[in-house]
């Protein structure tokens, strides 16, 4: 029995090696720090990138970048993971490949934020730590991601307005996305503020969604707390069509007592390394100006 033994320890030695011995793993590549972005190569020529969660025995843990789920590869069928920036790595016929280049790199680690649109938020989740906005010089935003599910923003429109939102998002499928938000709009000159809670439904992909959102938009006057609700829904389109280019168009509607506001508004983005310019047109129906031009500036972070 113990000769048994003996040989398969021993055969299991010398399997082991070969099993391995195919998957080149980095020596930066650190499970715990998820700021790191991973790219992981196949024997058969895939690629992707995202974050690897674990490598346990004959297989490793691979989330790839803005999906839920982590996808299981056996280290067989790998030929390397590491950084996403390394220049370091081969393909099955052991031929170096190039390295990322500068802009590359930046475009992987700073991806457009195509989860935003102008009124409300997404269920799309987030593929950068947030974003900085600067909208027609006055308005001011930060979008930040707390973690795979919830997200806040704060910012003012100056010298008037203070906001704020809180929201939570999750991914029932790679197609279907939903979440609820809650936005806070306070008047600093008056007692007036409003509040914007909602629901929202994403249907899509990062690169191509529907977005819909149903909820009210409160008013309330003074101390006294006196309120009006109003329904009020959003619908929204996003399509990217380069890694640097998207267009995207969004309606909100409130119903009020007497009269409905409709807000259509259109806009284009363009990525340029870590900053984001966007330019298009907000329709105010039955105002001195119908249509008023919207610029605005971001930066990923």
């Amino acid at each position: 029995m113990s000769k048994q033994y003996a040989f398969y320890f021993l055969l299991m030695v010398l399997l082991t090696p070969s099993v391995t011995g195919q998957t080149i793993i980095s020596h930066q590549l650190n499970v715990d720090d998820t700021t790191q972005m991973h790219v992981l190569f196949t024997i058969d020529g895939h690629q992707v990138f995202g974050l690897t969660r674990f490598i346990h025995d004959d297989s490793v843990g691979f989330q790839i970048r803005n999906l839920p789920t982590v996808n299981r590869f056996l280290l067989k069928d790998v030929n390397f993971i590491g950084l996403a920036s390394e220049s370091f790595y081969q393909t099955k016929e052991t031929k170096p490949i190039e390295p990322l280049d500068d802009e590359a790199w930046i475009r992987e680690k700073y991806p457009m934020p195509l989860n935003q649109l102008l009124y409300s938020a997404t269920a799309i989740p987030y593929a950068s730590k947030g974003t900085y906005r600067n909208t027609m010089v006055l308005v001011n935003q930060v979008d930040f991601s707390i973690s795979d599910h919830f997200g806040v923003s704060g910012g003012a429109l100056v010298p008037a307005l203070l906001m704020g939102r809180v929201q939570a998002h999750v991914s029932a499928s790679d197609m279907l996305h939903m979440g609820l938000a809650v936005q806070q709009y306070v008047i600093l000159w008056d007692e007036q503020s409003a509040t914007h809670p909602y629901a929202m439904v994403t249907v899509g992909q990062r690169d191509r969604y529907l977005n819909f959102t149903m909820g009210y938009w409160i008013d309330r006057f003074g101390y006294n707390s006196t309120s009006e609700r109003y329904p009020m829904v959003t619908l929204g389109a996003s399509f990217a069509f380069t890694e640097d280019w998207r267009f995207f168009v969004e309606g909100a509607a409130v119903f009020q007592t007497y009269e409905n506001l409709m807000l259509p508004s259109f806009n284009f983005s363009n990525r340029r390394r870590k900053s984001v310019f966007e330019f298009g047109v907000l329709a105010i129906p039955d105002t001195s100006f119908p249509l008023l031009p919207l610029l605005s500036y971001q930066r990923i972070f």
